[in-house]
């Protein structure tokens, strides 16, 4: 088997984020709005029937001011409107046509009190509706999006939002496709704070599918939004960033997010005491931290400051941030340099904690992390004096959590590499791997990375006649089945490894009784399989078993010399037909040995 250390891993989009979009402190009151209105629509109705004569007093003070003239189809509309929104505030909305009529009506009319109507009513109907979305009301909704009051701004955008956060990806189509992008990126060069905390929230909203994503990054919302994220006002920022980080789920996005200066932003905000920015902006680190070209600006940015930055994190009091400064040193760590820095730094003493503290996703998150640090050499020293072992033999154990599961055997496959194996092995880590090979409810991932940790322990002597041993050989039945009834080409290739291995000591008698037919089979299966590293080490366990008479029999048995004759033919590497002469001269000298018995 290869002792090396495997290559490190990292990924950018496994998982759905908690992004909270703040609102605005207090919503417009609708009624208060449209009351108004109507007062005017009488005092100017007044005022026609009185030929002028009736004064409009407001606060003592008599006024000629009749600015509002209003059209037939605007007075019935603001009616139509009154009688939709008149009706059980807790009801669920029933909107006629008349009523979509009355709100285009409205949204279009050149009156910005009307406009303001419009978009009051839109809120409203926002906040009340619970079916999806349709075009007809949609197109208003975004024409209101256009207007240059702020007030229309301010609660055509917040109704926006409601119909994103509420109807699913219906909504979010129907709205993507009437061309809301736009006019939402225009809103983010508003000055209004409640604008720009709406509009941000609109497009994190929107940003759910590759499609979406894209379209905002085409529409140039990048650049306005990198401005907000260093917004004064807390909401904005955070929805700004919370954009920015739904927006780092696609690789052209990414690119493009960093031409346009995204990664000092980024670096800058990890360091704000605000838990959901420090979550949102440490979660796009670690999506942008996937390139290696990424990885290389960020630690540029402040000499590795982002690398001592994450570290603090990881003592968060909140785990969501914890979680996302480990998946973000983890993506950092794909380097050899960030593993050693992050452990140079401190980085292991808060994963131990973690370990030994948290569950589900920050404990993964963490193991992760751990996982690509301990594949620098340098890091091995550091890891055995934290005195880690024995807590990630204790995660390897547990079923309930795979991810971390997976993670922790791949830790302690590299530190088995190490010359501090001795150490693993009296800390039980052969018992506790183990364990998770006979445990029925390992999974497949799980499995590739006990048995592969197993076939570099195997090495050992003790660990050999512990692997034949433990549980009254179970463990030695478990990898036969394994390497030739798996379906999985990196668990069968593991397990006969391990097989190898085992086979250079002398085999208990039952156990070889119990397996024969079990290693006959895979045998015979990896001699016949393409792929030469498969070939080689059914060959080179081959070797090892026909020196017992037991095997030379049962392979002669199975007719296999015709089966390596087939590889010398099939594969020319010089090693492979060096292994297939040594066993067909072993084959021979069983036959010529059986030969001068009969005579």
């Amino acid at each position: 088997m290869d002792p090396q250390r495997k290559s490190p891993e990292h990924t950018g989009t496994e998982h759905k984020f908690d992004i909270k979009i703040e609102r605005p402190p207090s919503k417009p009151d609708v009624w208060e709005e449209l009351l108004s209105i109507l007062e005017k629509i009488l005092d100017f109705c007044v005022c026609c029937i009185t030929c002028g004569c009736y004064k409009r007093e407001r606060n003592g003070i008599v006024t000629d001011e009749y600015g509002m003239i209003l059209l037939d189809n605007e007075k019935q509309a603001v009616q139509n409107l009154l009688q939709y929104l008149e009706k059980d505030e807790k009801a669920e909305p029933v909107l006629s046509s008349e009523h979509i009529r009355a709100l285009s009506i409205l949204t279009y009319s050149d009156n910005a009190e009307l406009q303001r109507s419009a978009a009051l009513c839109m809120l409203e109907i926002s906040e009340r509706w619970r079916t999806d979305l349709t075009v007809a009301l949609g197109r208003p909704l975004v024409e209101l999006l256009r207007s240059d009051d702020t007030q229309v701004q301010k609660a055509a955008t917040l109704a926006t939002s409601n119909f994103c956060l509420s109807g699913g990806e219906n909504n979010k189509e129907i709205l993507m496709r009437l061309g809301v992008v736009d006019p939402l990126v225009d809103l983010l060069n508003s000055k209004n704070v409640d604008v720009q905390c709406n509009t941000c929230g609109c497009i994190t909203a929107l940003a759910t599918t590759d499609a979406n994503k894209h379209s905002i990054v085409s529409c140039n919302a990048v650049k306005p939004l990198l401005r907000l994220m260093r917004s004064m006002d807390l909401r904005v920022k955070r929805n700004a960033t919370g954009a920015i980080l739904n927006l780092t789920h696609i690789q052209s996005n990414r690119n493009e997010l960093v031409n346009q200066g995204a990664i000092p932003i980024l670096v800058e905000l990890i360091h704000m005491s605000d838990y959901d920015i420090q979550y949102y902006s440490a979660a796009a680190l670690s999506n942008l931290a996937v390139n290696p070209k990424h990885r290389a600006m960020m630690i540029a940015v402040g000499h590795s400051d982002v690398v001592r930055q994450l570290v603090k994190l990881l003592s968060s009091k909140k785990d969501r941030v914890k979680c996302q400064a480990c998946f973000a040193l983890r993506n950092l760590a794909s380097d050899d340099e960030n593993q050693l820095l992050a452990v140079e730094t401190g980085a292991l003493p808060p994963l131990h904690h973690i370990l030994t503290s948290c569950r589900s996703e920050t404990l993964a998150a963490a193991a992760a992390c751990l996982r690509n640090l301990s594949i620098h050499k340098l890091n091995e020293a550091p890891f055995i004096h934290e005195n880690l072992v024995p807590d990630l033999c204790h995660v390897v154990c547990d079923s309930s959590n795979p991810e971390a599961q997976k993670h922790i055997a791949g830790t302690l496959r590299n530190l088995a590499v190490s010359q501090y194996v001795r150490t693993l092995i009296e800390n039980d880590c052969v018992e506790a791997l183990t364990f998770v090979l006979l445990d029925l409810e390992s999974r497949i991932p799980v499995l590739s990375e006990v048995t592969a940790a197993l076939a570099v322990m195997a090495d050992e002597d003790d660990v050999k006649y512990k692997l034949l041993h433990l549980q009254g050989g179970k463990a030695f039945s478990k990898l036969v089945t394994l390497a030739s009834l798996s379906s999985h080409r990196e668990i069968q290739y593991n397990s006969a490894g391990t097989l190898g291995q085992l086979a250079l000591v002398s085999l208990p008698e039952d156990l070889k009784e119990a397996n024969k037919k079990g290693i006959v089979l895979y045998i015979d299966k990896f001699l016949k399989s393409p792929d030469p590293s498969f070939v080689h080490v059914a060959l080179w366990t081959l070797n090892m078993l026909l020196k017992d008479i037991f095997f030379l029999r049962a392979f002669t048995d199975h007719s296999i010399e015709s089966v390596i004759e087939q590889v010398q033919t099939t594969h020319q590497l010089t090693k492979i037909q060096e292994l297939s002469t040594s066993v067909i001269d072993k084959l021979h000298g069983v036959m010529a040995s059986s030969s001068s018995s009969e005579d």
